[in-house]
């Protein structure tokens, strides 16, 4: 079984080019170890730091070239739409291995629908480019008050964007927030590294589908072999294993429509 990680986090703040090969061999062997044959790598640097800048380094530490199926994320705020002419933005991400955008808007002190954000999810929709939200970050309260139905707004005017929506596993706990989403928006996905409850993907197989949830493992968060092994040794056919492993964001990419 092979598998595709959608969120394995970098900290790509690299001083030196011995610092820059060690990364590439410890990356290298992670995916090996793990059976990762494909990855997408996000800036600690660009969320921390400087979303602009991170990314920039990320593009410039070239691991994409030096490793086999290594893609990038890129985490964006509002700033990127006038800061740039957005659709070129796009273009030459996709053409520099961008392959997902990220959005933080608790962490970056943002609205995910402003005006601008608008403009942003809808020319991503046109392009079928997915993006990814951590549910915490919907948390505008700090009280567990997730801000569900901008989230809702946000899928029904951007049918064609995929949307994967990051949990932890005490978020998993507020499903109830974000159930009734999965049942109404078919472009709506959930990543799996969150899910650590016994019979947790189980039940999300059970009543979505295994084409409803993303494999990720959240490295260096949590280690890789608790989400291969979460998905290998979980009492689901093989079919759906390779579903939510590698076959359902390789289909999510394969449909994105750069003109």
């Amino acid at each position: 079984m092979k598998f595709f990680d959608i969120n394995f986090w970098i900290n790509n703040s690299f001083y030196s080019e011995e610092e820059k090969e060690n990364a590439v061999v410890k990356i290298k062997k992670i995916m090996e170890d793990n059976d990762i044959f494909n990855l997408i790598a996000t800036s600690q640097f660009a969320l921390d730091y400087d979303w602009n800048i991170g990314n920039e380094k990320l593009l410039n530490s070239n691991l994409h070239e030096k490793i086999n199926n290594l893609y990038y994320s890129y985490i964006l705020t509002p700033d990127v739409y006038f800061a740039y002419d957005f659709e070129k933005y796009i273009r030459k991400a996709f053409a520099d291995g961008v392959r997902l955008f990220r959005f933080f808007p608790k962490h970056h002190l943002f609205y995910i629908n402003d005006y601008y954000m608008k403009n942003i999810f809808g020319l991503l929709s046109r392009k079928k480019f997915p993006i990814m939200l951590d549910l915490k970050e919907l948390d505008i309260t700090g009280n567990k008050y997730f801000d569900i139905n901008v989230l809702e707004r946000i899928l029904d005017n951007n049918e064609e964007m995929p949307v994967i929506l990051e949990t932890s596993l005490k978020q998993c706990m507020f499903n109830r927030f974000y159930f009734p989403l999965l049942e109404k928006y078919k472009n709506l996905y959930i990543e799996i590294s969150g899910m650590l409850l016994i019979d947790q993907i189980e039940g999300y197989v059970e009543k979505f589908g295994s084409k409803r949830l993303i494999f990720g493992t959240n490295y260096p968060n949590i280690i890789p072999e608790l989400s291969t092994n979460r998905i290998l040794l979980s009492e689901i056919n093989e079919s759906d294993k390779e579903n939510i492993g590698f076959n359902n964001i390789n289909n999510i990419l394969g449909r994105i429509e750069i003109g």
